[in-house]
């Protein structure tokens, strides 16, 4: 809890000094925004038996600062801080040998799913463009980048209502490629992770490792 409030509270301070700054004495102006967002998961993978059961999603919040490039404000880089959850569900299950690391293997036999559910804290770096103008509020955008996602806090939960922290097993930095695009306030996001979501992910009979990506697509929300 004091973690969020913590969060929250950077959020509240970033925001008002964003706000505070939409025109500076050059005549830049900013496009400073608050952003949420959710998207549904596709995981993807190059093991043939792995399996979405269920659907998977994806919730963000946070917050962007924008840097205008040229004068007119229409191309800028935005740096950001967020907060994301995302969950998965699929037929991985966690395995424990003796004396090593646990391992994640696909269940083919089991009817139980797994819930994979991580907490990230996100730091989104974009390229931004727009075609406002300092008191138009309504424009077209295309907004592109890479997001740098640091694992605060990572769960296994099985339909047998078995729960484990599994934030040791998970790797505590992940990047994806994102772009959204669309008119004022509603807006298409597509993101693509260009990590694997667990360290080790191997196959049960062969012992090859092989990898599962998420695939995001859903809707993100921009407010001045």
């Amino acid at each position: 809890m004091r973690k969020l409030l913590f969060i929250f509270f950077l959020f509240t301070q970033f925001s008002l000094t964003a706000q505070s700054l939409k025109k500076d004495k050059t005549g830049f102006y900013r496009e400073d925004q608050i952003y949420t967002g959710f998207s549904f998961i596709s995981l993807e993978s190059n093991n043939k038996s792995f399996s979405q059961r269920g659907l998977s999603s994806h919730f963000q919040i946070g917050i962007v600062r924008d840097i205008p490039l040229i004068s007119s404000g229409k191309l800028a880089i935005g740096l950001g801080l967020g907060y994301s959850y995302q969950n998965y569900n699929s037929n991985l299950i966690r395995f424990n040998i003796d004396n090593q690391d646990p391992i994640f293997i696909v269940n083919n036999t089991l009817k139980q799913k797994s819930k994979l559910a991580y907490n990230f804290i996100e730091f989104p770096i974009s390229l931004r463009w727009r075609n406002s103008s300092i008191n138009d509020y309504q424009f077209w955008r295309v907004y592109s980048g890479i997001k740098f996602q640091r694992n605060i806090l990572s769960k296994l939960k099985y339909s047998s209502n078995e729960i484990k922290n599994i934030s040791g097993e998970v790797n505590k930095w992940n990047k994806d490629l994102y772009l959204s695009f669309g008119y004022n306030t509603w807006n298409f996001y597509f993101s693509y992770g260009l990590n694997q979501i667990m360290k080790n992910l191997r196959d049960q009979y062969s012992n090859k490792s092989f990898e599962v990506k998420p695939l995001k697509i859903g809707l993100i929300f921009y407010i001045l």
